[in-house]
């Protein structure tokens, strides 16, 4: 499935300088008609000199772009996402507007900048800005690339010619798509599953077969291929969904909402002036500082977790960042959790050995218990130099402890409830009794 939107050009340099940076695309993956991209500017600007002089006008440069986005779910090479943006050009101009396809392979989902000149360069007309051209004509275009080459297509309701708004257009399009689906069945399991086991056997259930690792996936029942679940964002890692379904009244918070109102200094009118790039700072900063406040209205604040750079990233990703962190430490520490029952039952292994006449052929005989005691003195060895533990019962009070404050962490991102306010009571006393044990000890 891909889906198209329309825009204007104020700056065509800067546009370009964008869409060609290295990390986005590649040379192969830029096509031009009617024009040179190095020289796209110049040649532009031909066409409107031409244009000026037949109609005695001084109008500036005039370019648009359309933006024609695939669907990580159809698993499109780079190649094929660019020749679907030439065939859309192609078919949508009729080889009359100068253009340049530019593929972008930087994010997850594979996208188009399609480029080209306002100007009809066989009659000299401006581009049709009509409703009827820019969203019927452009959309009915995309969907014959989409249909020729096996990608779904956002099926009409209604009357056929009933405006969509864009809005509308995309949330159509993520329904439709694997992700838009797994997230909504994920959603209403969670309300209705009791435990994390009884969530996976309702999922199950409906066809979502499940396989569990580092990180939960769900397989495509169309596609037969798994996707983690970590790809939806920090709502549905699995350690996030386990605590929606023991926190029935939580409500995360969604990347979208944080992000409603958050200004991208990275476009080019900001980056070149210092005054509105200035502004838009003073604005983001208010905002986390807005955000903030509402989520972290009891001891928790931004400096404690891990002092949220607010001038580079947005919330959610730095919340992802460390939730992510917090999940693979859970997980490398729990491979450990046997390391000391290993080692306390390896005693009579290590006695024979020492009494045995041929230690060689001893250590043979028994390769696989010599190869797990070597392993649980190594992880005993780690758990002692990076986090002072050296008895079973200090790695599980650890563990808990890694997991509440993974939960504390989680918690503050949705509306504050009872249940989270004594997850943080209960951590608070827990601190405080284990630092008065140490002080007894000394």
């Amino acid at each position: 499935m891909s889906i198209v939107k329309i825009q204007k050009v104020k700056d065509l340099k800067a546009v370009i300088k964008y869409s060609l940076q290295d990390h986005k695309t590649k040379e192969e993956l830029v096509t031009s008609y009617g024009c040179n991209v190095e020289t796209i500017e110049r040649d532009f600007n031909d066409i409107l000199f031409d244009y000026n002089e037949q109609n005695n006008r001084k109008k500036d440069m005039a370019a648009r772009m359309i933006i024609q986005s695939f669907n990580s779910d159809d698993n499109l090479t780079p190649e094929q996402a660019h020749q679907y943006g030439v065939e859309l050009a192609d078919n949508y101009f009729k080889g009359k507007h100068q253009y340049a396809v530019i593929t972008h392979i930087e994010t997850e989902n594979l996208h188009n900048h399609i480029i080209f000149n306002s100007i009809n360069f066989e009659d000299l007309k401006m581009f049709d800005t009509k409703r009827q051209h820019t969203l019927y004509d452009l959309r009915r275009e995309n969907d014959k690339v989409s249909k020729e080459h096996g990608l779904t297509i956002i099926e009409k309701e209604g009357k056929k010619d009933k405006y969509l708004a864009f809005n509308e257009y995309v949330t159509r399009a993520k329904k439709q798509s694997f992700k838009g689906e797994i997230e909504g069945v994920i959603d209403e399991n969670i309300k209705k599953a009791h435990s994390f086991e009884n969530f996976l056997e309702l999922m199950d259930q409906q066809g979502y077969e499940h396989k569990k690792g580092k990180y939960l996936a769900f397989k495509n029942p169309k596609s037969n291929k798994f996707m983690r679940t970590k790809t939806l964002g920090l709502n549905y890692f699995e350690s996030s969904i386990r605590y929606r379904i023991e926190n029935k009244e939580f409500v995360p918070i969604k990347q979208n909402i944080i992000d409603k109102q958050w200004i991208d200094k990275s476009q080019e009118k900001f980056k070149n002036n210092k005054g509105l790039h200035k502004w838009a700072t003073k604005q983001n900063i208010n905002y986390l500082n807005e955000i903030s406040s509402k989520l972290y209205k009891e001891n928790i604040s931004l400096e404690e977790l891990n002092e949220v750079e607010i001038k580079t990233e947005n919330l959610i990703d730095n919340f992802e960042k460390q939730l992510t962190a917090i999940d693979d430490e859970i997980f490398d520490f729990e491979k450990m959790k046997d390391c000391f029952s290993i080692y306390k039952n390896s005693y009579p292994l290590i006695t024979d050995y020492k009494k045995s006449d041929d230690k060689t052929k001893y250590k043979q005989e028994n390769y696989y218990q010599f190869k797990q005691y070597d392993m649980a003195k190594r992880n005993i060895h780690f758990l002692k130099k990076h986090y002072g533990i050296d008895e079973e019962s200090s790695f599980h009070y650890k563990l808990s402890l890694m997991k509440n404050e993974r939960n504390l962490l989680y918690g503050s991102l949705g509306k504050r409830n009872e249940r989270a306010r004594e997850l943080e009571r209960q951590e608070r006393e827990r601190r405080e009794l284990h630092r008065r044990k140490h002080l007894d000890e000394r």
